[in-house]
């Protein structure tokens, strides 16, 4: 399959189409209200709402998942839906878009904001009658009004037109519990249980399941071959389910047969319905454990994490947890709006990776069977995308999660012989490019993250990096690091070269600084050296950064640095211009100061040109990719930042304030694009906290705050950040202080903030000195 085909090409394929489902660009909540003087958010559950996000267009879609889940969550369960475009991959990676009236199914797993589609599986729907003609979820998909929707941290609800049934769901963090509510008087409910639903480009291809009726509960195992997980041929996933009350009858059926009574079934098209006699509160109640493992987990993880049927008291448990983590940033001042934006990216900022090893610390992966001792297995890494925003947020705000992750692709990579790029479920679906592990790895340890075996990391990931002979398992995400070695670039012969060589440079950037902190002053040398090597792709004619051939000659003539090209990754020369890593080098190469800025400002003038034009809403003009600054997309996000490093943090301050306010609202088409694991999520995050990670590296460019007051909770204390003064006019910084000490210059270190203290910004509405020099 190739990778990310749908993100890629798919919604060029619909642009020709004609209108969207106004629907989706609705307000989620009461009309902004802007708040009178800075008071304190007491209760950040109240404005995180897990829809935002999960509306938009082509490459302005979200992706978000608006179901139930807990922090990290392995259940993840919620509705998929389908709608005008029916269910088109583009607008379901997380089986949902915000524009669809049908639900189809509530399945139980999920990703968030990806652009590729996987899971989707275990479909679960309630209805009023059981038809014997029609034996799957998706046949008794219901249209419902948006006006009963509700979501929140942990749980979500929904009134289906179909019986009108009000559908509840909450969820632990390897387990679901329904509540399913009738109209008073309903006699009769039933329960499809669909092992045959998927989301599109996927395929249930064995399942299996026994009914006790006795014991009212259900154990059964599928195996799924998604659009991902279809890489290393799939997962095979365990549940118990159990029922509340017992079910008056069962038809199953599988391989395409009719529903028939009896208490099994396996093969392919397998399912079962359940009947049952309501009582006076008319409610079918379920709960369902799972599993990566095997059954017996499954039923641990059920019986330990919901061990009663007290949905509201699950539901309150999982709320628990979200407010802790949601606390650990405490915010004063802000529009309801703006707080609503800020409180659901940082929601969206745990939702992945995805926890799956089990309570017992079991977990699979790449076909054997471990035990996380003191950690939790994550997979659902979207590491190209997270290595930028996620895993610098973790470090400083969740250096536990940080842990969770570093020691997860250690184990990854100890098990498979490389570092993966896109761990899903039990696998590694081995898209996208760049040994992004790297960074997430050095990012980590450099900051304090060092409760892993880090000399045993940074051994395997050096062997993918240098050794010229291809070690056992391959080199994951360096498969091209030979020629990048011989030529000092990837050359054009192989795909995506030019982002090739930009990722390879800025990962060998990470593994010096991560050499250096285990004292191999050798390899910090020879890797700080070669983190240069994108400056041999840099072609001073045009000012772009091009691919090469193999004999050194710049390919493709005439050069369109618009064009989205097979020498770059989701981007085109204006999106891959601006290396993170190596800022001053870029600018260097430019010309110096002036030049740089000058062609800064020409990129994000042309993008806000280009929004007026197209603005983020649900509609096809917003669909396809922007030629010039492209927030929707990873490689350029950072690029604002770019002119705090040379000298204009007036710059920084001015177009890090139109990013945000162009391309984040509260609306279901709040995100410019996919949220890929909350990498958009975490770059509102810092921006709005007025400083932003260099992934990687201990260092963060102070951009403009966008709060009188922000407390973020770190390991050695609390950073207070103060804008007193800061408003809507006001986004300009005169001075800077931290503990009462001026800074001379738009930059702080990590070791600096993780031990807190107070950052205080001095606001005003015109540009300030702070951070300008002149060469």
């Amino acid at each position: 399959m190739p990778p990310r085909l749908d993100r890629s090409l798919a919604p060029l394929l619909v642009l020709g189409l004609t209108n969207v489902l106004g629907g989706t660009g609705c307000t989620l909540e009461p009309q902004d209200v802007p708040t009178e003087r800075p008071t304190m958010v007491e209760d950040p559950l109240v404005y995180a709402d897990p829809r935002v996000g999960s509306g938009g267009f082509g490459f302005a879609n979200g992706s978000a998942f608006p179901g139930a889940a807990a922090p990290f969550g392995l259940a993840k369960v919620g509705p998929d839906t389908r709608g005008p475009y029916d269910t088109i991959n583009f607008l379901h990676y997380s089986g949902y878009w915000a524009g669809d009236d049908q639900v189809r199914a509530f399945s139980h797993l999920h990703l968030h904001g990806t652009g590729a589609t996987d899971y989707g599986i275990l479909g679960v729907m309630p209805i009023d009658a059981f038809e014997a003609s029609r034996f799957s979820a998706p046949g008794y998909e219901s249209h419902f009004d948006k006006a009963t929707e509700r979501a929140s941290p942990g749980y979500y609800e929904v009134t289906l037109d179909r019986g009108s049934i009000h559908s509840e769901l909450t969820a632990t963090r390897h387990a679901a519990q329904h509540r399913h509510g009738y109209p008073a008087g309903t006699k009769e409910g039933h329960v499809v249980f669909d092992l045959d639903h998927h989301l599109g480009g996927g395929e249930v291809t064995q399942a299996e399941f026994t009914l006790e009726p006795e014991a009212q509960r259900i154990r059964g195992k599928l195996h799924h071959v998604g659009g991902m997980s279809g890489g290393f041929g799939g997962y095979d996933v365990f549940f118990e389910a159990r029922t509340r009350a017992a079910w008056k009858a069962a038809q199953v059926w599988s391989n395409g047969d009719a529903p028939a009574e009896g208490t099994s079934g396996s093969g392919t098209k397998v399912g079962f319905a359940l009947s049952f006699d309501l009582g006076a509160d008319a409610v079918i109640e379920l709960k369902i454990g799972l599993s990566f493992v095997s059954l017996e987990n499954a039923t641990e993880n059920l019986e330990t994490e919901i061990p009663d049927w007290d949905f509201e008291g699950t539901r309150a448990k999982t709320a628990t947890a979200w407010s802790d983590l949601l606390g650990r940033m405490k915010l004063w001042g802000g529009t309801e709006t703006e707080r609503r934006i800020f409180y659901s990216s940082l929601y969206r900022a745990f939702l992945m990776p995805t926890a799956s090893s089990d309570v017992d610390g079991s977990y699979l992966y790449g076909g054997e069977q471990r035990t996380a001792d003191g950690f939790s297995f994550l997979t659902d890494q979207s590491l190209w995308d997270t290595y930028r925003t996620v895993t610098p947020f973790y470090s400083l705000v969740a250096p536990e999660a940080a842990r969770d992750t570093v020691r997860s692709l250690h184990a990854m990579a100890e098990i498979s012989g490389f570092f993966p790029k896109w761990p899903i479920a039990t696998g590694e679906a081995g898209t996208m490019i760049g040994a992004s592990a790297d960074v997430v790895l050095a990012d980590s340890y450099i900051k304090g993250v060092t409760d892993f075996d880090a000399e045993g990391a940074y051994a395997i990931a050096r062997r993918a990096a240098v050794d010229p002979v291809d070690p056992p398992g391959g080199r994951g995400g360096r498969g091209h690091v030979v020629p990048y070695m011989e030529y000092g670039y990837v050359p054009s012969s192989v795909g995506r070269s030019a982002s090739h060589t930009l990722e390879y440079a800025h990962d060998d950037l990470a593994l010096g600084l991560f050499a250096k902190a285990l004292g191999l002053t050798d390899d910090a040398t020879m890797f700080t050296e070669r983190a240069k090597n994108h400056r041999n792709l840099f072609d001073p004619a045009t000012g772009f950064i091009r691919a090469k051939d193999e004999a050194g000659s710049f390919v493709e003539s005439p050069y369109n640095p618009y064009s989205i090209s097979d020498h770059y990754a989701e981007a085109n020369g204006w999106h891959s211009l601006w290396a993170q890593h190596d800022i001053p080098g870029i600018a260097e190469l430019l010309g110096g100061q002036a030049p740089f800025v000058e062609k800064l400002q020409r990129f994000l003038e042309e993008s806000i040109a280009d929004l007026e034009e197209r603005p983020i809403e649900d509609n096809f003009a917003s669909a396809a990719p922007r030629n010039a600054y492209w927030h929707g997309n990873e490689p350029d996000i950072h690029a604002a930042y770019g002119f705090a490093q040379v000298g204009r943090a007036d710059l920084t301050q001015k177009y890090v304030r139109w990013v945000a306010n162009a391309h984040y609202t509260d609306k279901p088409s709040g995100l410019a694009g996919n949220d890929d694991g909350g990498t958009l999520s975490c770059w509102y995050l810092f921006t709005a906290a007025g400083f932003y990670p260099i992934p990687g590296t201990d260092r963060y460019i102070l951009g403009t705050p966008f709060f009188p007051r922000l407390e973020i909770a770190v390991k050695g204390g609390t950073i207070v950040v103060e804008a007193p003064a800061v408003s809507a006019q006001n986004i300009y910084v005169q001075s800077v202080t931290w503990n009462g000490v001026a800074l001379d210059k738009p930059e702080i270190l990590h070791g600096d903030l993780a031990q807190g203290g107070t950052l205080h910004f001095e606001m005003g509405p015109a540009p300030g000195p702070f951070g300008v020099t002149t060469p």
